[in-house]
């Protein structure tokens, strides 16, 4: 976990496994399971520099849009997403 806070990650309080990257008015969520992850942050600019660092320092693979999270199946919807 050194390495997410040495580039701004907080680990939350209610999650051990979710950190929060606030940066001016943006804000990025990453949520860690074992050797996977998911990443969302409120800028395109700032998700790609969040990648570009993780990428530096881990091997990274780009799984492409969130559709499965260990016990949790995501479904995108116009109004947002749906998970159970």
């Amino acid at each position: 976990m050194g390495f997410l806070h040495s580039i701004g990650f907080v680990a939350t309080r209610s999650d051990s496994s979710l950190f929060v990257l606030r940066r001016g008015s943006n804000t990025a969520y990453l949520l860690l399971y074992v050797d996977d992850m998911v990443l969302s942050a409120s800028s395109e600019a700032l998700l790609q520099d969040i990648v570009t660092r993780l990428r530096s320092e881990f091997a990274v693979k780009d799984m492409g849009p969130l559709h499965y999270f260990p016990g949790i199946d995501v479904q995108r919807r116009d109004n947002g997403f749906f998970l159970s």
